[in-house]
């Protein structure tokens, strides 16, 4: 530039416009000037814009997490929702388990309590049918029959006692021993009038008779109240699957649903983040452009105003220096274009080369 700088000086005062020079190095000197100041302002400029833009990318990146963390939690929430959704499913369908074992078990307490009910009656029917036998067959007996009657009815009380029938039967065993006669005590002297003991006997198989009939109704109405309640407990049972089965049917297509919402929440969340990570990498971008821009900044600044620095030098040196020797140098340049000798000149101390690259090697 200095050497450029050199020749453009020399050219103009070769052409014999030396008073032209200091208007040219004014102008020179003020261009790079405004130039300068050009630069500067469109840094500037570029400068606050790219910070802006830094700035922008920097809060659409932080609003971009904030929305990526509202749909982590959407997919958060969906999985939930499906995680609670399958247990509820579970439970139903093991409610649904549960009910028909309670059923089966239920039917087969019936078929039981039904079994032993039929066992039960048909055992005190059959009881019933020796009471009616021993009581008309009493009626017949003289003073010795009697006493054997006696032990044919202590060995029927005996088998009644010992026999092996439901629970409700077993009840009259309590009242059979209350009713056991110890015949062995009887004789004919002790039984007294063959009418009373015979009034005795008939009075015990009337009320073994009562109280096995009372027994037989008491067991019907219990098979009755049984199967009742069965009835309405299986009724509730089928009330409570009709409902069961509705709500699994809702929630498994809930479920449909809540998995399709996952799926597209899983594809909102990740091409969020793609987003995000694409808003990073231009704010990176930017960052980087603008840490070039200010490299090639400095590099025009120093250029300039390197250019600058030597124009004001050079037009300093030529006021100082060079304009007070104008006419001498008009002269010797009118000399070298009319090929005359220029010894004298070229060793004058005011030879604008010399004081010029003096000048210049000076500063």
């Amino acid at each position: 530039m200095k050497t450029l700088l050199l020749l453009l000086v020399v050219g103009v005062l070769c052409q014999n416009e030396v008073d032209t020079v200091e208007k040219l190095l004014a102008d020179l000197k003020g261009a790079s000037a405004v130039e300068l100041t050009a630069l500067n302002t469109d840094y500037t400029v570029s400068k606050n814009l790219k910070e802006n833009i830094i700035f922008n990318l920097g809060k659409a990146y932080q609003e971009q997490n904030f929305l990526c963390a509202s749909r982590d939690k959407s997919v958060s929430d969906r999985e939930s929702d499906i995680d609670k959704t399958n247990k509820y499913i579970a439970y139903l369908q093991k409610r649904l388990v549960d009910n028909a074992n309670r059923i089966q078990t239920l039917d087969t307490n019936r078929c039981t309590h039904s079994s032993n009910y039929i066992e039960r009656v048909k055992n005190d029917n059959m009881t019933l049918r020796l009471i009616i036998f021993l009581r008309n067959s009493l009626q017949n007996l003289d003073n010795n029959q009697l006493n054997r009657y006696g032990a044919y009815v202590e060995k029927f009380l005996t088998m009644y006692k010992q026999a092996k029938i439901s629970e409700l039967v077993e009840l009259a065993h309590e009242f059979a021993d209350t009713m056991f006669i110890d015949w062995n005590e009887v004789t004919p002297s002790s039984q007294g009038n063959i009418n009373t003991v015979k009034g005795q006997l008939i009075e015990m198989l009337n009320d073994m008779e009562r109280y096995i009939r009372e027994q037989i109704k008491n067991a019907q109405n219990l098979e009755i109240a049984t199967g009742v309640t069965l009835a309405d407990f299986k009724g509730a049972i089928d009330i409570e699957n009709e409902q069961i089965n509705y709500d699994l049917s809702s929630e498994q297509k809930n479920l449909i649903k809540l998995e399709e919402q996952l799926v597209q929440a899983r594809l909102a969340a990740v091409n969020c983040r793609e987003k995000g990570i694409a808003l990073q990498q231009q704010q990176q971008r930017a960052i980087e452009d603008l840490k070039n821009e200010e490299i090639q900044y400095n590099k025009n600044k120093a250029r300039l105003q390197e250019e600058l620095n030597l124009f004001t030098d050079v037009y300093r040196i030529y006021s100082t220096q060079v304009g007070t020797s104008e006419d001498k140098f008009k002269q010797r340049v009118d000399d070298y274009v009319n090929d005359r000798k220029v010894d004298s000149y070229e060793r004058s101390e005011y030879s604008l080369s010399d004081a010029v690259r003096k000048q210049v090697q000076h500063e």
